[in-house]
């Protein structure tokens, strides 16, 4: 087991790093009554897990279909049940899926009786290298993602490699999007290294994920620690976020996965970042052909531009026009507010010809 502890303007974050998921209940404390959210997938797949949690105390509340019960009715649903069941201050949420539930587990933690103690145990990569780390709440509204929400950190977070095996390919992929946006935002010879292992990363070697894993959670935690609030330097994580959310947007009817919106979204945002002579031709050359060089597929995510670009619209993080998250060279990101909506429309217009060509 290795710790790591991180702090933000409020808190002190503990994150373990495990191999087995019975370690995890070895490390619950059950000395008050926990609250546990749980994505029956997880349930199916990691049975014996949850039989080990149910010695500590536990309630638990399934979630059928995370991203769909992603929403304000089913917080209130959990929180009826909470106070029915009778927790108080003293208690616990515990989270216990992918992004979605961590999402809205976070949520209701910070809202219930104004804040209780939650824990995170993230079982998708996704959820491992980036909803467990900065203290980012939220439920979706309408169409919007994640547009009811709170800053709110977990006081433990327990990553498990063991949770790992159980994933697809393309669910594996769907969380390796945000270490490769770490890397774009950080150094070019971080993204050159992730090239150098791609062997490794695709057959899944686990020391090289828990050292990808580890390394991906130090970069979000030391720029969640410097801006907590996303008033500055915290912004740079939504690069390709923008144009994903769109994307996300889009297909709502047909949810896809989050991590493959992301990466086409940071497709888009290289080419905008070329196209606006900011990121060099020979930068933007290299960094596409590292994310096209894993094995996503695109098969069903609908790409419409008018409906990507009236998604984007009503992006939270929008000031005067719309803000999107650039890059002047692979490792250095800046806030671009983009005066023509015209301009972006057309960009959007062309990305998808060339993309779906």
């Amino acid at each position: 087991m290795k710790n790591l502890v991180f702090n933000s303007e409020q808190d002190s974050v503990k994150i373990s790093f495990l191999e087995k998921t019975g370690e995890i209940s070895m490390l619950i404390p059950n000395t008050n009554k926990n609250f546990v959210i749980l994505d029956k997938r997880v349930l199916d797949l990691h049975s014996s897990f949850i039989d080990e949690l149910k010695a500590k105390s536990c309630s638990f509340f399934v979630i059928d279909a995370p991203e769909k019960q992603k929403n304000i009715n089913t917080c209130l649903e959990i929180i009826n049940t909470m106070q029915k069941q009778g927790f108080n201050r003293s208690d616990a949420v515990i989270g216990v899926g992918g992004g979605a539930i961590t999402d809205l587990a976070g949520f209701v933690a910070s809202s219930y009786m104004r804040g209780i103690a939650y824990i995170q145990i993230p079982t998708s990569l996704l959820a491992q290298v980036d909803a467990s780390i900065g203290g980012k709440t939220g439920v979706n509204h309408g169409n919007i993602k994640n547009f009811i929400g709170s800053f709110y950190n977990p006081t433990e977070v327990f990553i498990c490699a063991e949770f790992l095996k159980s994933l697809n390919d393309q669910e594996f992929l769907n969380g390796f999007s945000e270490v490769l946006k770490h890397c774009l935002i950080t150094s070019k010879a971080s993204l050159m290294n992730l090239k150098e292992l791609t062997y490794e990363i695709q057959n899944r070697e686990p020391n090289i994920l828990l050292k990808l894993i580890e390394e991906s959670i130090d970069i979000k935690a030391q720029i969640v620690t410097e801006d907590f609030k996303e008033k500055g330097k915290r912004k740079f994580l939504n690069f390709g976020h923008t144009f994903a959310h769109g994307i996300e947007s889009v297909n709502s009817e047909t949810p896809i996965l989050h991590g493959h919106a992301v990466l086409i979204g940071m497709l888009m945002a290289l080419d905008y970042s070329k196209e606006q002579g900011f990121l060099s031709k020979d930068s933007h050359e290299v960094a596409k052909e590292i994310l096209k060089g894993f094995k996503y597929d695109f098969t069903n995510i609908k790409l419409d531009a008018n409906g990507i670009f009236e998604a984007m619209k009503s992006d939270k993080k929008n000031t005067l026009g719309i803000n999107l998250v650039l890059l002047k060279e692979i490792g250095q990101p800046f806030i671009f507010e983009e005066p023509s909506n015209e301009n972006l429309k057309n960009f959007i217009i062309k990305f998808i010809n060339d993309f779906e060509e």
